[in-house]
């Protein structure tokens, strides 16, 4: 070990692989790296592969399932033992790629496993219907959402499925509520907010897919004079740093984000024998209240 220290010698991982037959690499494929919206996930999953000696490809789909397909295909290339996928929505061929060359593979950002992979998340329908609940009883009458794209996207339609059923549930006509589909950026909150409070008798409570477009909704509550909460709730979800940073604050969901990717790891590192019990796991979503929501405006 001296030796290794004084020449700064650094093994082989290639030959080491050829050797052992292991790679010691996973993948995880992640829709962008423009926001923080998977970074915890993706630290958590790094941390505990490193524990175990196993390095990690990070690749981005933008959402797309045939982008997908390929960084898939490349993984498999570059040898990766198993891959970590957000969402349970991916194409039929991606999957049967990896079934075909033994490359495990897990879910995460859902709870649903599919007939043939694992699941380590939370379930979205059931955030959408939290949200729903949340503003309810609040009081207000009228509502809205500005959801993610839900091409290629199971997460955001399941938020909006999920909003819009429980609303149903409590009383409220589906067919009223407005729900605005925008890419997950600030700008297109800001626009999509301009959109519902343009009409002639705008919602009071406004349900966000994510932090960032409900950061945008703010934005435009701001310039236009319009108070929050005093005249329209909004209410994110993820709680990400930015949920703090508006004014005023965002009430949220928090996302176990960075456990995902500490139980994906885990399941990732299990032995086949283990992968049974381990298959499915629903971790909870926590309500944070802030200052971003209200009663319903006389």
């Amino acid at each position: 070990m001296s030796a290794v220290t004084e020449l700064g010698y650094v093994p082989n991982g290639s030959a080491r692989a050829l050797r052992s037959t292991r790679s010691r690499l996973a993948g995880a494929i992640i829709p962008t790296l423009n926001h923080a919206i998977y970074a915890a996930m993706v630290d958590g999953l790094e941390s505990r592969l490193a524990e175990s000696g196993v390095s990690l490809i990070i690749n981005t789909s933008g959402y797309d399932n045939d982008i997908e397909f390929n960084q898939a295909r490349l993984l498999v290339e570059r040898g990766v033992e198993s891959i970590v996928f957000v969402g349970a929505n991916h194409h039929a061929k991606t999957l049967e790629m990896l079934d075909e060359k033994r490359v495990g593979y897990v879910f995460t950002y859902t709870n649903d496993p599919g007939e043939t992979g694992a699941a380590i998340g939370f379930d979205n329908a059931k955030a959408g219907a939290t949200g729903a609940r949340f503003l309810h009883d609040l009081g207000h009458k009228k509502f809205a959402m500005i959801g993610g794209i839900t091409k290629d996207n199971d997460r955001a339609q399941g938020r909006i499925d999920g909003f819009l059923s429980e609303l149903e549930k409590l009383g409220h006509d589906r067919e009223s509520v407005p729900v605005f589909e925008a890419p997950y950026d600030v700008e297109s909150g800001r626009q999509a907010m301009e959109s519902l409070m343009q009409v002639e008798d705008p919602a009071t409570a406004v349900f966000c897919g994510s932090d960032i477009l409900a950061a945008g909704a703010v934005k435009y509550c701001q310039a236009k004079g319009i108070d929050v909460p005093g005249k329209v709730s909004i209410m994110g979800f993820d709680n990400l740093e930015i949920a703090e940073l508006t004014s005023p604050d965002l009430t949220t969901l928090e996302v176990p984000a960075r456990n995902m990717g500490v139980h994906a790891a885990d399941y990732t590192l299990a032995d086949v024998k283990q992968h049974a019990s381990m298959r499915q796991r629903e971790l909870p979503l926590r309500l944070i209240v802030r200052g971003s929501t209200g009663a319903r405006p006389d």
